[in-house]
């Protein structure tokens, strides 16, 4: 783990850490998550959260997912989704907002980093597959150094192997920094099935090849998709009528990921004035 202590005006370099990070790290015994990130472009996190908290969480995810019956990413055949889920469940916010994940969040997509997008989506048995793609989709290559966002998926099933319809990951192919061409696509080649047992977090880099695989086997694969996007970058969702209700019911971790501690977007509700303070937070914050 490389730990910097930097001055005001230097910035991170991508996979360096600030010494307050290295010691959230520490205690949370994300080493080894971190040096896979970097090697991988992939983790798995553990002990992230009870086996009470992930059934709730699954509950949750079904309740929504069968109420909306939402298309998972066009794939109409035997699966489901549901999107805005940050004020749908308390379950679902709190998982978003796990001090575990956020230490990852920040490793990978730097301070101040907000909330993109919270989906949930119920794979059945017959499931077909994505094609292989980066996440940070929209952004031209070649990407650049520090990853535009990093996605959070919690698995309340066990996703062990092919059959279960696992997240296939190309490993490295996050420092290709580019798109994978549609030859790259069909081929898959270096693939493998991403292990996720029920109670973990899968975490990958914005810039992964990525996918998953058909599921053949009985039953569901049941998922939480939190997605985290650097400040520099524009969120999927907007919360902006629930900020308010939101932020009270959970904190300034909260206010963080929402934006309303950042600069811009804010201006209007300081009389539009420039609130210095937000504007050097967020200055500062760009840099590590």
């Amino acid at each position: 783990m490389q730990v910097l202590n930097l001055k005001d005006h230097e910035s991170l370099p991508m996979f360096a850490v600030s010494p307050e990070l290295a010691t959230r790290i520490r205690e949370y015994g994300l080493e080894q998550n971190i040096r896979d990130m970097e090697e991988h472009g992939y983790t798995v996190v553990k002990d992230v959260a009870s086996s009470d908290f992930f059934a709730s969480l699954r509950s949750a995810i079904m309740n929504c997912c069968l109420e909306d019956k939402g298309q998972y990413f066009g794939m109409t055949r035997k699966g489901i989704s549901s999107d805005m889920l940050l004020t749908r469940d308390s379950t679902i916010a709190e998982a978003t907002i796990n001090p575990k994940i956020l230490t990852m969040i920040e490793y990978m997509c730097g301070r101040g980093a907000q909330i993109s997008q919270v989906s949930g989506s119920v794979r059945y048995e017959g499931a077909n597959a994505m094609g292989l793609h980066c996440d940070q989709s929209w952004l031209p290559a070649p990407f650049p150094e520090h990853n535009a966002l990093m996605t959070a998926c919690w698995y309340c099933d066990d996703t062990l192997d092919e059959a279960s319809g696992a997240t296939k990951v190309v490993p490295g192919s996050h420092r290709k920094m580019r798109h994978p061409n549609p030859d790259e696509v069909q081929a898959s080649e270096g693939a493998v099935p991403l292990v996720s047992p029920r109670g973990s977090v899968g975490m990958w880099d914005g810039r992964l090849w990525h996918a998953n695989y058909p599921r053949t086997r009985e039953g569901e694969r049941v998922m939480l998709h939190a997605t985290y996007c650097r400040l520099a970058y524009r969120p999927l969702e907007d919360y902006g009528p629930d900020s308010e209700g939101l932020i009270a019911k959970y904190g300034p971790v909260m206010e963080d990921l929402l934006g309303r501690n950042q600069w811009w977007g804010n201006r209007n509700w300081n009389d539009g004035s420039v609130d210095m303070q937000k504007y050097l937070r967020t200055e500062r914050d760009s840099r590590r």
